[in-house]
């Protein structure tokens, strides 16, 4: 049994939440039915870190009604009745498409007297870089007529509130003086959890708790108002909830004087006063989500709870990921101080992300009885149930590795990364979105994605390059991938009604980028800077393949070469043709100049710049996507390229790209060569995908980036050779090339059904067994053959 399906089984669901988001897949509660005032504590000024608990204690007759409730909040809530956590949020979006959620409490519900309890924290002003915020405030509204009595008003509700003087928000430490948190680099993560449990109101959410001093909530400002909000401009929830699922969170693998090994795995562990103590935990994997302390006694005792995706050698180097000896754990942490009560707990106010936990703990006059730790991972609620398995072990690893990454980086958006920044980048977000599709069958996400670049894109044209987003980055280049993204979408679902819902914005968007051209037909420097890739060698530009801010850049102008392209096959789709003809009419002019100017005929392949100082794989994959090469010569200068050390390597994130070359000149001897450096991530025992390589001036932060996983998806897409062929697998193509496998099988899941398949080759024949939906027709190429698929499950054998 493979990896994955090893770590699946013994992960399983321990604990999970059965809430739903009522607003999925079909808007059932909309916006304009919301009553409800926004409220806050009387005492919060705005901005600060600070975190604001709201109690309500109401009546039932009859538990079994439908009880239904909108709820949101700023920056961030948890949700309790009686007791229970029932879930947390909003949706991440922006102050103009503010999300809410809509969720049925009757499952909490008892006869008699409920309480309901909400936890909302401000993460002060180095909050997530992906999290816009107005007023630290609560929103919740009956959409049932019986749940009315729990509307926040700021007027005689019946809520009451309290600020948690136990917590304040400890700063990330990742520039300017002192000891660094994180190993370098850019961090747009939130900030982690300082709590002295000596000023915490201890079970706050119970029923049965006195709020008697607590205050009544204050009115912030209305839901809505003439022509839209004063505040937040509300919107259903467009995704599933998150998961809230138990699952053991690894064993002890060091420690310093106290044996402690058998903790957390089973039993209770003593600390006794007095005492100081380092332990190391690790998950043998990299997993996210709310870890959860549970303990006992230990009066003013201080506890640090450390995470990281890996440990860290001399001078920052990782190496083997499963060796300990001589590392040590570099990364965020929170920090608790014991009340000394019994079975106080502890889960952090935003998600955590780790392989490895090291817990640092002082205690003083009084024991410390450390009762249980525990993960409760968080991600989507749509199921990821993909499988790939070959007769390459290699092959079989990078897909699990790949798969993990998706998985856990696949919340209410996608996440670039799920330690450092953990934003919606749209780079990385249009190779996500393709590999979830292939894990999952589903389109939510994308579509989401899609929608929230859309509404970024500044007044000339710039799409942002990461967004919901508090500040501001544009890369141009990204804003030619949101339109490469919406050619993704309709090409899977031939979908002419979501071009027409965003031609205004391509349109917009080409315009914008058009002005960034020079008469040499090359793109000029902006004020921006033209990403492209973390290139390594000497000649790397810190994203862009020249230190000339990308002036006369050749890659940089096929890539708009290509979303050309790509705009006028969606303009003809939708019967356009002036316009379709316009763009490549401009794509055939740009091209002609990248040839003319940058293709060294010594060599045989493409400069990076006229001036012939820079030669890089990325304008040659790009010259062979955008046919900026006849076709007779692409195989060629593919071969060419991939032989060729001295050129600037295309890494992880543009290696996406090459693949596509490879696929497009049909090519698949290329592939296990392109995929070369993913196995140092195997043979380092890797258990999701770095960011980019590796590199002596600058180590690797990321270690779960899925823009690095892009093999998973070229494994069905182009080794196993299923494609959607019309309308989201209604029709689809089989036609296998393997490359260097021989076998291979798996389950792809689309909309239409799950696809199973064994494929395997002896010699130049086939052997095919294949499940194929109802829903679904097609048929098996191989050797020139086409053979019509059957519904069901059958075996083809052909030669």
């Amino acid at each position: 049994m493979n990896l994955f399906l090893s770590i699946f089984l013994f992960c399983s669901p321990l604990f999970l939440l059965g809430q739903s988001e009522l607003n999925y897949p079909e808007l059932l509660y909309p916006p304009q039915a919301i009553k409800a005032n926004w409220v806050s504590h009387p005492d919060i000024q705005g901005g600060e870190d600070r975190i604001v608990l709201f109690r309500n204690e109401w009546m039932v007759d009859d538990p079994s009604e439908a009880f239904i409730i909108n709820i949101s909040a700023d920056n961030h809530y948890f949700l309790y009745v009686n007791g229970n956590l029932v879930t947390h949020g909003p949706q991440l979006s922006d102050i103009r498409h503010w999300k809410y959620e809509t969720i049925d409490l009757k499952t909490y519900l008892k006869t008699g007297k409920n309480v309901i309890a909400i936890k909302v924290v401000n993460y002060g002003k180095r909050r997530f870089y992906g999290m816009q915020s107005i007023f630290t405030s609560l929103m919740v509204n009956g959409a049932t007529k019986n749940a009315k009595v729990l509307n926040t008003s700021g007027t005689d509700d019946g809520w009451k509130c309290s600020i948690d003087d136990s917590y304040r928000a400890l700063e990330v430490n990742w520039r300017g003086g002192g000891p660094k948190s994180i190993v370098g680099g850019f961090y747009a993560n939130n900030p982690t959890d300082f709590v002295d449990k000596n000023h915490y109101p201890t079970d706050w959410e119970q029923a049965d708790f006195d709020d008697s001093d607590w205050v009544d909530t204050q009115f912030f400002e209305g839901a809505s108002s003439m022509g839209g909000s004063m505040a937040y401009l509300l919107e259903p929830r467009n995704l599933p909830l998150l998961t809230w699922e138990k699952e053991g969170i690894g064993h002890t693998v060091r420690t310093s004087d106290i044996d402690i090994s058998e903790f957390p795995v089973s039993g209770k562990t003593v600390v006794p006063e007095h005492k100081k103590i380092r332990f190391l935990i690790d998950r043998k994997y990299v997993t996210n989500g709310f870890p959860e302390l549970i303990f006992s006694k230990g009066k003013n005792a201080h506890i640090k709870i450390k995470y990281a995706e890996n440990l860290f050698g001399p001078k920052n180097t990782k190496g083997d990921r499963n060796i300990i000896k001589g590392k040590e754990l570099l990364g965020y942490y929170d920090h608790v101080v014991s009340n000394g009560k019994e079975r106080q707990k502890f889960t952090p106010n935003w998600m955590r992300t780790f392989r490895f936990v090291e817990f640092e703990i002082e205690t003083k006059g009084q024991e410390l009885v450390l009762d249980s730790f525990s993960n409760y991972r968080s991600r989507t609620h749509i199921p990821s149930i993909a499988r790939f398995s070959s007769n390459n072990e290699t092959y079989n690893a990078i897909f699990d590795i790949c798969k993990r990454t998706v998985d856990i980086c696949t919340q209410d958006y996608f996440l670039s990364d799920a330690y450092y920044e953990t934003m919606q980048y749209v780079g990385d977000t249009k190779i996500h979105a393709l590999l979830w599709q292939a894990m999952s069958g589903n389109f939510a996400h994308t579509k989401n994605a899609i929608e929230q670049f859309h509404r970024s894109r500044d007044a000339d044209g710039n799409i942002l390059g990461a967004y919901p987003l508090r500040s501001t980055f544009i890369y141009p280049t990204y804003s030619l991938v949101w339109v490469d993204m919406v050619y993704d979408y309709y090409q899977l679902t031939n979908d002419t009604d979501f071009i027409n819902t965003y031609k205004d914005g391509i349109i917009h968007t080409l315009a914008g980028f058009e002005k960034n051209m020079n008469e040499l037909n090359l793109v000029n420097e902006t004020q921006y800077r033209y990403f492209v890739d973390w290139y390594t060698g000497p000649n790397n530009g810190g994203g862009t393949a020249t230190k000339n801010n990308g002036k006369n850049s050749a890659v940089v102008s096929l890539h708009y070469v290509h979303a050309l392209q790509n705009a006028a096959r969606l303009f003809k789709a939708i019967g356009d043709k002036h316009t379709a003809d316009t763009y490549l009419d401009r794509a055939t002019a740009i091209k002609s100049s990248v040839y003319k100017l940058c293709f060294d005929p010594n060599k045989n392949i493409f400069a990076e710049r006229p001036d012939k100082t820079v030669y890089d794989q990325h304008t040659n994959i790009m010259a062979v996507l955008t046919d900026a090469i006849a076709e007779s010569e692409q195989k060629a200068l593919l071969s060419n390229i991939l032989n060729d050390p001295k050129l600037l390597q295309a890494t992880y994130y543009y290696r996406y790209y090459l693949f596509e070359a490879i696929k497009k000149v049909g090519a698949p001897e290329l592939f296990d060569l392109a995929q070369r450096p993913w196995q140092a991530m195997i043979d380092n025992h890797m258990t999701t995908t770095l960011e980019r390589f590796e590199s002596d001036k600058k180590p690797t932060r990321s270690e779960v980036h899925p823009w690095s996983a892009s093999p998973a998806y070229f494994y069905f897409n182009y080794l196993a050779g299923i494609k959607s062929v019309k309308n989201d697998f209604q029709e689809i193509e089989i036609a296998p090339v393997f490359g260097i496998l021989e076998d291979m099988e798996g389950l792809l899941p689309t909309s239409k059904g799950n696809i199973l398949f064994h494929l395997k080759k002896i010699r130049s024949k086939l052997s095919a067994e294949i499940t194929v939906p109802k829903e679904m027709s097609g048929e098996l190429v191989w050797n020139e053959k086409h053979i019509p698929l059957k519904h069901g499950q059958h075996t083809y054998i052909l030669k």
